[in-house]
Parts: C-alpha cells; structure tokens; sequence
C-alpha cells in the first residue's frame, strides 16, 4: 500500500471535496482523484460514492477511514511535537561535567544560560568518572583529555594548564628540589585521573613521572587544600589554583619545567538536526570560551 494514498484519502474527507483537498496538499484536483483511485484499487474495496454534488463513503470507506483516520492524526500530532522540540528552546537538557570543572569554570555559565531561556530545564549530573553518556540520557559533556567517543562531536573549549607547587611551609622543610626525578623522594598529593606527570623543560627536554601518591583523590578541591595543608606536592590545573598562588598559599615549584596541560572539551551527539536547546547551549558555550580565553588559557 501507497501511505501517501491513504494520507490523501483521509484529506479529502477532512476538506469536504477533492478541490478542497488539492489547494492544501498544493496538488492538482486530477492527482488527488488518481490517487485515491490508486488507494481502491490497492484495496479491492470502492471507498467513496462520487457526485457531482458531493462525497460520500461506502461501507467500506467508513470502516477504514474510522480505522486510519486517528492514527494518522496522532502521527501529524507528532511531527508537530518534534518539530516544536527541535525549532524552540524548551525542554530538559541533561549536561554532565566533573565536579571541579563545574565548581570552577562552568557552573556560573549554567546559571546565566538557564536566566536567558527560562523554559528549558538543565539537569547536571557532576561526577569525577567517565559515565555511560547514551544510557544515562546525556546532551552535552564536558570532559578532560583527548577523549573521543564514536558518533560524538568533540569541541575543544581551551588547553588546561598545569603547575607543580606546594605550600610555602612545604617547601621550607624540603629544600632542594631541582628536577622532576626528585619528586620520587617526596610526598605527593596525585588526582585520580592524573597520575602520569609530563614537563618539558626550557630547553625542549621531555621528562615523565608517575609516583607513589601519599594521598590521592578523585576530587581537585580537596587536592588543593591537602596541598595547601602542607601534606604534599600537587600538579593540577590552574583554574583550581589560581586563588592560591595570587595569595600566596601555593608556591610554584621548578620553573624552568613546564608541567604539561591538558585539553578540556565539550561533547555532543553526532546529529544533523540537533534540538534547539543543545544548539543554543552549544553556541552559549562557546561564547563564553571566546570571552574567558585568556585567563581559561592561564
């Protein structure tokens, strides 16, 4: 069976007339007549009484348009709705991100966004692991490192510079420190998902490191403040560090090493037709990555 067919049985029936019918399809009288002749003839079964006057169904005609008829409004009900959900900003949107990321850098940008479109929901699920993104329903992700998922777009937002430092005290009671092989004598606070430590140095030398940690936490915050509590030397982001070293609480250690940083991207589904809120997050986001480059870049 030819579904336009029927779809266009079912509008003549709803105009009143094949001349009525033509002008909303946007097709000729004789092709809608055809084609509904085409729909019998599928069928087997005579479905309107033609006048001049008017139309009528047979019996047949009845049985099967009070049988299609609510079906095909339901499927009209739902292009309508999805044409809604992809053209106007309203609805859930379901964003994921690591808990200091957020703390630090994106969670102001949320609020504003949610200010600007007041029908759409932001659900923020903040976890320091890599969670399913497809069953737990997720739009947008925000992640750190070179991380690719299949049938996902990855937007690179700024590179995460890292700094090796310690407190002020720490650094009194350990002397000394003039090249990343030292660090192995030390106490170290490492971040669950940062354990391998790169610097290059001034002069374009490459030097890796991965210690034993005398405490590790999958949170940065409390990263800093371990650091900050004189327990250890960290190597962490500067967007977890910067109130710290402007104080004076951290102070940064081997200068003449460059801790190497790390990519902080945004990732969304490989869609051609994403709904209007993603876009519009998308498009916010990127905004305010243009506006914060600099000090994102520090």
């Amino acid at each position: 069976m030819d579904f336009q067919n029927l779809f266009i049985f079912i509008k003549v029936l709803e105009k009143g007339s094949f001349l009525a019918a033509s002008e909303a399809l946007s097709m000729p009288t004789s092709t809608v007549s055809r084609r509904v002749q085409q729909l019998e003839e599928s069928l087997g079964y005579r479905l309107l009484h033609r006048s001049s006057r008017r139309l009528g169904l047979t019996e047949a005609g009845e049985l099967f348009y009070r049988r299609c008829q609510p079906l095909f409004s339901e499927l009209e009900l739902a292009t309508i709705e999805l044409d809604g959900a992809l053209t106007s900003p309203s609805g859930e949107l379901r964003v994921t991100a690591p808990v200091s990321l957020a703390n630090e850098v994106l969670n102001g940008w949320f609020f504003e966004f949610m200010e600007l479109h007041p029908n759409i929901r932001l659900e923020m699920l903040l976890v320091n692991r890599n969670i399913d993104l497809i069953d737990e329903g997720i739009d947008i992700a925000f992640r750190v490192g070179d991380i690719k998922i299949k049938d996902w777009v990855g937007r690179s937002l700024f590179h995460s510079r890292f700094t090796l430092c310690a407190s002020p005290g720490f650094v009194a009671q350990h002397p000394g420190l003039e090249h990343p092989s030292d660090l192995a004598d030390l106490p170290l606070i490492i971040p669950r998902r940062s354990p391998l430590w790169r610097f290059r140095h001034a002069d374009g030398g490459l030097y890796e490191f991965s210690g034993e940690a005398r405490l590790r936490v999958d949170e940065l915050r409390t990263a800093v403040k371990a650091v900050s509590a004189g327990l250890g030397i960290g190597n962490l982001p500067n967007y977890v560090l910067r109130e710290g070293l402007g104080n004076g609480e951290l102070v940064p250690l081997l200068p003449e090493w460059q801790s190497e940083g790390r990519d902080v991207q945004m990732l969304y589904p490989h869609r051609k037709y994403l709904p209007a809120k993603v876009r519009l997050f998308i498009e916010f986001i990127m905004e305010k990555v243009e506006l914060h480059k600099t000090e994102l870049g520090e």
